[in-house]
């Protein structure tokens, strides 16, 4: 137990210096917008007073509906009573208390023994956003050995009232290239501030793509509250970026001016644009091939061989090779002067027509299923069909056309068949058929989005390949 509370008063130190530096930062912070000044942080050690008070609490900023927890913990010195009478009638205007936890006495090291008091306490919902302060509190106490009397007196917290929060959390930060990772974006916020949607529905997470969004809206009262669940994917990665991450993002929202008569609301009003930002979430992407720590064999010294072991392993072998090497050079020859008395047939290269017709064919006989396996199968068809029409409008061979990568098929249009439209439409259509092929999951919404690619290929250049 002592070692568990040793780690407790680790962690309380950490959160108090983020406390005193948070708190800093908002004195110091004004509405014009300045800059935010860094202050020295204060740590937090025990010291020879008979009795300290340490407060700390779980978030600076609340919204309206929203409790927070105070946690108090008392260390005093052995031979001192505390006076615990009234601990749960103390008052943290303008904050109210909401519950109590009185934690039981333990013992510390062994001149000290402490206490653990949780206080959960919220603001009354009609209160104006602004900066407010837990207050501090003094509990007295007596020295049992002299007899003589004291107090000890916490400090205060500064709190922040915001009119919105915003939260942003994943359901795992550990994947694979083509694992899908929902995204929790929470934003609660009272009635009269409104969120920009069109920032919202920009929203970059590269390099992450957006497979699906969902949107839920509830009202609690004054407070509102939007759980928008992303559903993101990692296909690729751009550049030597080896550690992808879930990037910041910035949430902007305005307050509706409560205006007195309706003669105060004018076309010439402005609206003040605030932002809030959430912190970017690493995420770790696991890699197929992990390095292997392989021990080197010592250095030997050199090996003899007999002259018996020479001749069989070395002459002998050396010349059951070159028999072996003669014989099928004689049967190759034999093979080959029977071959090249009849003509060799000319490789029949399939006009743009031909395979147009395939890939209609291919296409119009696809039909999506609940089998994963039969879905990849057909797509797989279609994308050697698009590959061999494509080839032979740009007058490449079939074997370049299937091996050659998305981003350099269009290097082989020399003679620039393809207009600079079409040829994006390709590209974008053959990226959509790579992410399906190799992708975990094949989604409804892809396979169609990638048919119309295919429909706007055929309709761009089927008139002008079969004239």
């Amino acid at each position: 137990m002592r070692h568990a509370f040793f780690s407790l008063i680790v962690i309380a130190a950490i959160m108090g210096n983020s406390a005193v530096y948070l708190t800093a930062q908002e004195q110091t912070q004004t509405q014009t917008g300045q800059t935010e000044q860094p202050v020295e942080t204060q740590e937090f050690a025990l010291t020879d007073k008979p009795l300290e008070i340490w407060t700390f609490i779980d978030d600076y900023r609340v919204i309206t509906g929203r409790t927070l927890h105070l946690t108090v913990q008392l260390i005093w010195k052995l031979g001192i009573t505390v006076n615990m009478e009234g601990i749960d009638k103390i008052k943290f205007d303008p904050f109210r208390i909401e519950g109590i936890t009185i934690g039981e006495r333990q013992i510390f090291d062994n001149e000290h023994d402490y206490m653990v008091i949780t206080y959960t306490l919220s603001l009354p919902s009609d209160i104006n956003e602004g900066i407010y302060s837990v207050p501090s509190f003094s509990l007295s106490y007596t020295n049992e050995v002299d007899k003589t009397e004291g107090k000890a007196a916490s400090a205060p917290i500064v709190v922040k009232k915001v009119p919105i929060l915003v939260e942003g959390k994943v359901d795992r930060d550990v994947v694979t290239i083509g694992d899908q990772i929902n995204y929790i974006l929470t934003i609660r916020h009272e009635k009269n501030v409104k969120v920009l949607w069109e920032n919202i529905d920009k929203l970059n997470f590269s390099p992450f793509e957006v497979l699906k969004r969902d949107i839920e809206k509830r009202t609690d009262g004054n407070i509102e509250k939007m759980l928008i669940n992303y559903t993101l994917s990692l296909y690729e990665l751009g550049g030597k970026k080896k550690t992808p991450g879930i990037p910041g993002l910035t949430i902007l929202y305005y307050v509706e001016a409560h205006s007195k008569s309706n003669e105060a609301k004018t076309d010439d009003s402005i609206i003040e644009t605030k932002e809030v930002k959430i912190e970017p979430i690493p995420i770790i992407l696991n890699s197929l091939l992990k390095a292997v720590d392989v021990p080197l064999e010592g250095i030997k010294g050199p090996m003899y061989y007999s002259k018996r072991d020479v001749f069989l392993k070395g002459y002998l072998l050396m010349g059951l090779g070159a028999v072996l090497l003669l014989f099928l050079g004689m049967t190759t020859l034999r093979s080959l002067s029977g071959r090249l008395s009849a003509v060799s047939p000319k490789p029949v290269s399939e006009t743009p027509q031909i395979t147009l017709g395939r890939l209609k064919n291919v296409t119009k006989s696809f039909q999506f299923t609940n089998e994963e396996q039969i879905n990849r199968d057909n797509i797989h068809n279609i994308d050697k069909a698009l590959r061999t029409y494509l080839g032979s409008i740009v007058g490449i061979s079939n074997e370049i056309a299937q091996s050659a990568t998305t981003s350099a098929f269009l290097n082989y249009n020399t003679q620039k068949q393809l207009s600079a439209g079409i040829s994006t439409t390709i590209k974008n259509v053959l990226k959509q058929l790579d992410i399906l092929i190799y992708g975990r999951h094949i989604r409804k919404e892809s396979v169609d989005k990638m048919l119309r690619g295919i429909e706007e290929i055929i309709k761009q250049t089927e008139s002008k390949m079969l004239t």
